[in-house]
């Protein structure tokens, strides 16, 4: 890999961790995934719940990475191999890399959390800063104790702009993924449901997003959407730990900074009128619903607390492309007709399953065609999962839904209870083919669930059994994957 200068020295690792170098070496890249290495890479080997990167080493080694940092000597390298760099803890390392890697380049930074629309909002403001000056982001949802440190090793030194995700699945980790990001911008896009189980109330899960702005800099801005029961908690928050505060709203009565004064939605975009602060500004956006809708207010309240040119950020949301698994349509060719597959499989929570629903509704029919759901439960919502899932009847009949594929007891109760057609499945096994047997041209099928539930497998083997027209993106290796770990959380 050609580059104009390395991501990292040896003599940079030295002076900022306990890393001892035994020659020297530059790196065009860090990885912690075997498989993405490449000849001039540097490779971390941490150690999963599951499995160790020190497994792999050799593997890395063996596609010409020009490092590996270590915390034992690995099977079957030389302990005088000068490419090993011992460290107590590789963990601590990625963590000491990150902190550096933020401060040496001269860039604005702006850190996202929410139970809905995060990875969404991060890759959108990539697109639209990318277009001021150089830009750096999480990829996928890298939004985890290693996700973010991680994506902050990586940071190129002429970065301008810095987009991070950050997630949660327990108290305090938020605060402390912000404290490593420490952002000049927080936005906050909802506060719902997701991960339940791990908090006794709603009103927890609100004061951990709101911890996000423990780690703002000072003189910094917090945006947070203020269309949810929680807001009062964001704005106590955001008062008093002296940030400034930038609302976000679909309603134009609420009284927010940022709104819309005439919004048009289609099935395959929407087009709006706002008021970004003093600016009036009229856009399209490339992708369907009123998630996209406040997506793009938070995008653009983003991209004005940096500085950056609201020209430039709504010319990008007009070329929007759905990512992988979260709302990507695929229109796929049956032999005696086409059907419209809306591949939303990536995650679930309440948030999310609502405008799923919606968006399927707005797809326009043919006649005798119908719409149909593989759904999925959503997973962590401990005790109230039932409720949660039954809240959703309302929304599910309003969508129109011929008939469910439900994966999971969760989801075949909610269609039961929404009194829609319903086959039942315990796993994905068989389901494809299922599916298959019930689609005729024209119809519209919806695929919705937890990452876990493993539906993106499912749009793989329905795109493979059919000749797509347009919008595929091939599905490779499982998301997020680190040596079979998360990468992600909520």
């Amino acid at each position: 890999m050609l580059v104009e200068e390395p991501l990292w020295t040896s003599s940079e690792l030295s002076a900022i961790s306990d890393a001892i170098c035994n020659r020297p070496w530059f790196a065009d890249a860090v990885q912690v995934d075997s498989r993405e290495v490449l000849p001039g890479d540097l490779f971390i080997a941490l150690r999963g719940t599951n499995l160790d990167g020190h497994d792999y080493v050799t593997e890395a080694l063996s596609r010409g990475a020009a490092a590996v940092i270590v915390s034992e000597r690995p099977n079957g390298i030389s302990q005088d191999d000068p490419r090993l760099i011992k460290v107590d803890d590789t963990l601590v390392v990625l963590a000491e890399m990150a902190r550096y890697a933020r401060t040496r380049a001269p860039m604005k930074t702006i850190a996202v959390t929410g139970s809905a629309g995060k990875t969404s909002v991060v890759q959108a403001l990539r697109k639209a800063l990318s277009k001021v000056g150089p830009t750096h982001s999480s990829i996928k949802s890298f939004n985890n104790h290693v996700g973010v440190p991680l994506s902050l090793s990586r940071i190129p030194r002429s970065t301008r702009y810095g987009i991070f995700e950050l997630g949660m699945n327990r108290p305090g980790e938020i605060a402390n993924r912000s404290a490593l990001v420490q952002p000049d911008v927080a936005i906050i896009t909802n506060v719902s449901s997701a991960h339940r189980g791990n908090f006794d109330v709603l009103e927890d899960i609100a004061r951990e997003k709101a911890s996000i702005l423990e780690g703002v800099k000072e003189g910094g801005t917090a945006v947070i959407n203020i269309d949810h029961p929680h807001v009062k908690i964001l704005k106590a928050a955001a008062f008093d730990l002296g940030v400034e505060l930038v609302t976000v709203s679909l309603n134009p009565e609420a009284g927010a900074d940022i709104y819309p004064i005439q919004m048009t939605e289609r099935y395959d975009c929407t087009c709006m009128t706002a008021q970004v602060g003093d600016a009036t500004i009229t856009y399209k956006i490339s992708q369907p619903g009123p998630e996209w809708a406040m997506n793009s207010l938070l995008v653009l309240a983003g991209a004005r607390a940096v500085g950056a040119d609201l020209g430039e950020a709504v010319l990008a949301l007009a070329s929007l492309e759905a990512e992988l698994g979260r709302g990507q349509m695929h229109l796929i060719d049956m032999g005696d007709g086409n059907y419209s597959l809306i591949d939303d499989s990536y995650n679930a929570n309440v948030a999310s399953m609502e405008a799923a629903f919606k968006r399927t509704s707005m797809v326009p029919l043919a006649p005798q065609s119908r719409r149909f759901a593989i759904l999925g439960d959503m997973r962590e919502l401990g005790q109230e999962s039932e409720i949660i899932h039954l809240s959703l009847a309302k929304q599910l009949r309003k969508a129109g839904i011929h008939k469910v594929f439900a994966v999971g007891p969760m989801m075949e109760k909610l269609a039961r209870h929404a009194d829609i057609a319903c086959e039942a499945f315990d796993n994905t096994d068989g389901l494809a083919d299922r599916v298959m047997t019930n689609l005729q041209g024209g119809d519209v099928l919806l695929v919705k669930g937890a990452n876990s539930v493993g539906l993106g497998e499912t749009v793989s083997q329905l795109i493979r059994m059919g000749a797509e027209s347009y919008a595929f993106q091939s599905f490779g290796r499982p998301y997020g994957s680190l040596f079979g770990e998360k990468m992600v959380a909520e």
